[in-house]
């Protein structure tokens, strides 16, 4: 049982070794009595201290210290359990725990293996706050001893020692700062691939379900908050630290009267932390909202400025974008001024510090009880001491910028795929790859019984045709095979496995899906055609070009295969895309090829021809078409016909023409949400 103590995550536990709960007749807390439990520790919280210490020990979690008294002696009070009051019978543990903040533990964690580069900074960050010292010393004996004196040698020795203070400082400051900053740029480099290897395990309804600012988000600032408190803002605060305590120890050594008279200031700075603390927070964390909210709309409007620019919407947008930018600046104002006030009221320590100082300090110099060199010294010391408290509103206001960042990727490293690899993964059958749909039921996340298939083979190697109206479910069905969704209900069988069964991985890889739109990189048509396999040969292109007719185009680019084409193929037009992708699938050799609309742009002649090479180049795999076009149609001697989300009719080539007014479409669009991928 536990109890609170305020918000320093300090808790103090009673337990019970050879009792489960308290005697109810004591009002304490109980398993069946839960009722009293306030008023018990506080009566009991209030009566420990008083119990005289048996022995002690140190335990240590996971999340945090544990710090464990064991307690035992007689007790002068009735109301207290008998564990406390029988010696030697039992014992009871007071149990105090230190909670360390979670981003701080996530911090630590991803700071472990750079460790010795840490060490080896703060070491020199050390030494340069010991020399910070010198300063005020050699200005004490110069004013004390060497002025007096008049001695030229020793005032030459003391400039050469402020020198050696400053120059030194100022060079292992440096040293501790480049191997910081060698650190956290190496943990940077680090973070930013593993959260990329995770974004890329994510399935297709977490990328349709966010817009793509918000997915790339943070894969930028906050990973740059982070890098900045490792490389700058760590550093800052470890300074200020060091220095604090080597100046106060110091400080205690000149006067310890003088000392004790600043330091009940430094409350005072405490308390005003506490109470803009949480201010502080909440203003941090509005500042990553609106930022988020700015990546994605800025995102979305490039994407999509052409169609802007053709629908005439530009002044909308950037309203809309005033809007965002005006919020993110307010909030940005907001965390400004909370850190204003922060610095207004922890400058009133120092102010009353230094007046403290020169007050009381020149009374003493008066008195005969402090030589003047000590006073000069004692009131840098204090400016030493209070320098970095004036800044430390910065450096609190940038902590929580940067603990928000930290929840920011512990959010994204909590995401997990919904389609993922069972713990025991069968290798995709090479040998018979059939199809077969089992009770198949299947429905996006707002959208229910978009799919429902009782029953339905395809054999291996066959060619078959799906056509319907639009939202029949042609394309969901292509993407269930290739478990970019899984079925609510029901089973798609491969060769006689359950494809979730079957490694992710070794699917896709035999898997091929095409969509209307397929997906090309900004690079070389080469290097989109390798994309697949790297390692295909020159004379493996020119064969995969030939077939998917790209040879004319080939030909009249500049640079040939080594032609840019700009980002996504922006260059190329839409014909040129799909046959670039479908010789991108042909130099896969799948054993499944899906077609998802993906020979639209070509004409009758063009589609006719490359769909004849793709069933000569592949003649073992099996060939799934989604078409609208009759003249498509009349190649395939099975056609689906979908409707509703069901298969209506399973015709031959003999039934072609009696149905055609059925499977023929206006627009060759569909219902499932698009899923921005080329070939798996």
């Amino acid at each position: 049982m536990r109890l609170n103590m305020g918000r320093s995550r300090f808790s103090c536990l009673v337990k019970n070794e050879t009792s489960a709960a308290y005697e109810p007749s004591l009002g304490l807390p109980s398993r069946s009595r839960s009722n009293s439990r306030t008023a018990g520790w506080r009566s009991l919280s209030s009566k420990i201290p008083y119990f005289q210490q048996d022995s002690n020990r140190i335990e240590r979690k996971a999340n945090g210290a544990r710090f464990v008294w064991t307690i035992a002696g007689a007790s002068p009070y009735a109301s207290v359990p008998k564990c406390l009051s029988d010696a030697g019978s039992q014992k009871c543990e007071v149990v105090l725990s230190l909670e360390i903040p979670s981003e701080l533990r996530w911090l630590a964690k991803q700071i472990r293996p750079f460790v010795p580069l840490h060490v080896a900074s703060f070491l020199c960050m050390t030494a340069g706050s010991l020399l910070a010292l010198l300063t005020p010393l050699v200005l004490k004996w110069l004013i004390d001893q060497v002025l007096p004196r008049r001695e030229t040698g020793l005032l030459l020795c003391a400039a050469g020692l402020i020198f050696l203070s400053y120059q030194g400082r100022t060079a292992l400051t440096s040293v501790g700062n480049y191997l910081t900053l060698n650190a956290v740029q190496k943990m940077a480099l680090r973070l930013r691939i593993d959260i990329l290897r995770h974004l890329d395990k994510l399935s297709a309804d977490y990328y349709e379900n966010t817009p793509p600012g918000a997915v790339m988000y943070p894969l930028k600032e906050p990973i740059e908050e982070v890098a900045y408190f490792g490389s700058d803002l760590l550093p800052s605060i470890l300074r200020m630290c060091l220095t604090t305590t080597f100046t106060v120890v110091t400080m205690f050594v000149l006067s310890p009267v003088l000392t004790l008279v600043i330091l009940p200031l430094v409350p005072l700075f405490l308390i005003a932390r506490q109470h803009f603390r949480m201010k502080l927070s909440t203003d941090s964390d509005d500042v990553q909202r609106n930022l988020v909210a700015w990546n994605s709309f800025i995102e979305e409007h490039i994407s999509s400025i052409l169609a802007i620019q053709l629908l005439g919407q530009e002044r909308r947008q950037e309203k809309k974008a005033f809007r965002l930018l005006a919020r993110t600046t307010r909030s940005h104002l907001a965390l400004f001024k909370t850190g204003v006030w922060f610095t207004v009221w922890t400058s009133v320590a120092v102010v009353l510090a230094m007046s403290a100082v020169i007050g009381y300090g020149g009374w003493s110099v008066v008195a005969g009880t402090l030589s003047l060199g000590s006073l000069v010294a004692f009131y840098s010391f204090v400016t030493q001491l209070f320098d970095p408290l004036t800044g430390v509103a910065e450096l609190y206001a940038r902590a929580q910028r940067t603990f928000a960042s930290i929840r920011q990727l512990q959010a994204v490293c909590a995401l997990r795929p919904s389609i993922t690899d069972p713990p025991v993964c069968s290798q995709f059958p090479t040998q018979h790859w059939g199809l077969e749909f089992t009770e198949v039921e299947f429905g996006y996340e707002r959208q229910e019984s978009v799919l429902r298939i009782p029953s339905l083979r395809i054999d291996a190697g066959e060619n078959i045709a799906l056509v319907g109206e639009n939202g029949a479910g042609k394309s969901t069905l292509a993407r269930l095979v290739t478990r970019l969704y899984d079925v609510n209900f029901g089973s798609i069988l491969i060769g006689g496995t359950d494809i979730r069964n079957i490694e992710l991985k070794t699917l896709r890889r035999h898997i091929c899906y095409i969509p209307r739109d397929p997906i090309l990189f900004d690079g070389t048509l080469a290097s989109n055609l390798r994309f697949v396999r790297p390692g295909a040969s020159d004379r493996e292109l020119r064969e995969v070009i030939r077939l998917a007719d790209l040879v004319e185009l080939v030909k009249a680019m500049p640079d040939g295969l080594h032609q840019r084409i700009g980002p996504d193929g922006c260059q190329l037009s839409g014909g040129q895309r799909q046959r670039l992708a479908i010789a991108r699938a042909l130099l896969q050799k799948p054993h499944i090829l899906i077609l998802d609309e993906a020979t639209s742009c070509l004409d009758p002649t063009s589609e006719t021809l490359i769909l004849r090479n793709v069933r000569d180049h592949l003649p073992a795999s099996t060939l799934i078409v989604v078409s609208h076009r009759a003249s498509t149609l009349s190649a395939f001697s099975r056609i689906l016909v979908l409707s509703g989300g069901r298969i209506v009719d399973d015709l031959g080539p003999d039934a072609l023409v009696a149905s055609q007014a059925v499977l023929l479409s206006p627009t060759p669009s569909s219902a499932a949400p698009r899923v921005g991928s080329g070939s798996l």
